[in-house]
């Protein structure tokens, strides 16, 4: 089996399905890539048993079909020197492989392809077709609630609800809450659901950058699968129930703060300097048409900053965790955020986009 890559072509599909590669397994073969030549297409395929990536690669010109298992990491170096070369060659013969460019070549010792473990997704019923880029941004617009707490694994993953003509997200940590919502055409109207693992959601950011365009997405019982014009991914669920988010987001908060995004963002950011790491704590006090920020922390120092708000109620104060207000900000569309509160006790909404809501609680002083 011969075949001849463009070097930037071959380096970044190799390099994107190498990401999934577990750095330590017990098998061997889970180390390496698959390249598969057949039906006059070029493929790589990785797995660690939980989520496959399957790529399809342009291949310039080639003969003979077969396939070999490649060590991820070593080749994966070789072929980011090479790169920016006009063409890549590869020869498999058996379990070896040679990979030649302009300036050299490497022999590299490969294992049998029909080792390689194979992950199918069966029990999926329907798919929604989405863009990928707006996927991948609704992914962004949550992941930093995710619990990175094992011990609650249903809240280490992020849930999608797939309704009749919507897609929401969900992630929380029991802290915080974070959703977003969009528009979908869902043709069946099939209802599908599931939690799926960050690392899955991360690598599809990754996944819809070099394949853009349309994405479609199908979920069944223990997996997900998302089909793009260049490949596929297919990750295995999270097992549980997910928590009634809905029921956590406050129904009575009475007093409406509307802040500018990018000030807020930058004092809150400096009143978090005047925190330490056991005691992340700022206080958010209201009054007409101002946010005052307090912070102090023993033997670092303390801080008092002003900034103009949006505000007519009584004087409120409440204290948050910086980090998490940071969070959402950070990944906020508008340039302007709504808050929405009750009391210091109670939890808080953060509202910063279309169909974008984040509820944080706030943290008890000591």
């Amino acid at each position: 089996m011969n075949l001849n890559f463009v070097g930037v072509d071959l380096y970044r599909g190799f390099n994107l399905v190498t990401s999934i590669v577990p750095s330590s397994t017990v098998k061997n073969v889970l180390q390496g890539v698959r390249l598969e030549v057949r039906d006059g297409k070029a493929e790589l395929t990785s797995t660690d048993l939980e989520v496959l990536v399957r790529y399809t690669l342009p291949v310039k010109d080639y003969t003979g079909e077969g396939g070999i298992v490649l060590p991820a990491v070593r080749v994966n170096n070789i072929l980011r020197e090479w790169s920016g070369n006009d063409e890549i060659s590869i020869v498999v013969e058996g379990s070896n492989c040679t990979i030649k460019s302009k300036g050299g070549y490497f022999k590299v010792v490969g294992e049998d392809f029909g080792q390689f473990p194979e992950i199918y997704a069966n029990d999926i019923k329907g798919f929604i077709e989405i863009d990928g880029e707006v996927f991948a941004d609704m992914v962004g617009k949550v992941a930093h609630a995710v619990s990175t707490v094992r011990a609650r694994s249903t809240l280490c993953g992020i849930f999608i609800r797939i309704g009749k003509d919507d897609i929401t997200m969900a992630a929380a940590d029991g802290n915080r809450l974070s959703t977003v919502k969009r528009k979908v055409s869902n043709p069946d109207g099939i209802p599908m659901e599931g939690i799926v693992t960050v690392k899955c959601l991360t690598f599809l950011q990754r996944f819809t950058s070099e394949c853009k365009g349309a994405l479609k997405v199908g979920i069944g019982e223990s997996q997900i699968r998302f089909k793009g014009e260049s490949g596929e991914v297919i990750s295995q669920l999270i097992d549980g129930q997910y928590p009634k988010y809905e029921e956590v987001i406050p129904k009575e908060n009475d007093k409406r703060v509307e802040i500018n995004r990018d000030e807020l963002l930058s004092t809150v950011r400096m009143a978090s300097f005047m925190t330490s790491e056991g005691y992340r704590v700022v206080k958010f006090v209201y009054r007409k048409d101002k946010l005052i920020l307090l912070s102090k922390a023993m033997d670092i120092g303390e801080t008092e900053l002003e900034i103009a708000a949006s505000y007519d109620g009584p004087e409120l104060e409440i204290s948050f965790n910086p980090d998490y207000v940071l969070d959402v900000l950070k990944v906020s569309d508008n340039d302007v955020v709504t808050m929405e509160l009750k009391n210091a006790s109670d939890a808080a909404i953060f509202k910063t986009g279309y169909e974008q809501l984040n509820v944080i609680m706030p943290v008890e002083l000591k």
